[in-house]
């Protein structure tokens, strides 16, 4: 089912399909924020799909957690086949779906598209994606300027600020970071 292009606006990226799960169809979700739980109150999300223009939709059947992982059963993917055939996708839900994020957090779709510049006003490239290290999350930052990425930790030893209105990221030039 095709997504209108004024919903697109209000999907957030929330997680990656690793693999299958069981026989019956579920497949195994890593979630980016690390909070697997809060699609408990989801009742649909959206897939990633590498073929199609718009995310496919799915309806919720079920959702268990296991540590920073959950456990989806979609309606209509009954097979271990089907299930395969979503692995490496990403999942999207939407906005209105989930508590607004907390102070000094962000969902990483807010992120992803940024400017980043330095608190010396040196601009240092675009926000293209992020990395779950597993104790924090890694801004991936493609400076075509300097024609490669750069790899900065998002703690606020490294990153001062986050504009989203103004569509900019600040990091603290650190030695050796951004070379």
């Amino acid at each position: 089912m095709a997504l209108p292009e004024s919903a697109k606006q209000s999907l957030v990226l929330y997680g990656k399909i690793t693999k299958r799960h069981g026989l019956s169809g579920e497949v195994k979700m890593f979630a980016f924020g690390g909070h697997p739980e809060t699609l408990s109150r989801v009742k649909k999300v959206y897939i990633e799909v590498p073929d199609r223009t718009e995310p496919g939709k799915f309806i919720l059947s079920r959702v268990r957690t296991q540590k920073n992982t959950a456990i989806l059963k979609l309606k209509g993917v009954d097979t271990p086949e089907a299930a395969d055939g979503l692995r490496n996708l990403n999942v999207l839900v939407e906005r209105d779906d989930l508590q607004p994020p907390g102070e000094d957090e962000y969902y990483w779709s807010d992120l992803i598209g940024l400017q980043v510049c330095t608190s010396r006003g040196e601009t240092v490239g675009e926000v293209r994606d992020l990395i779950d290290s597993g104790g924090h999350d890694i801004l991936v930052i493609k400076s075509s300027g300097r024609g490669r990425e750069f790899l900065v930790p998002f703690v606020k030893r490294f990153v001062t600020a986050v504009d989203l209105d103004g569509s900019v990221i600040t990091v603290e030039p650190v030695e050796g970071l951004l070379e």
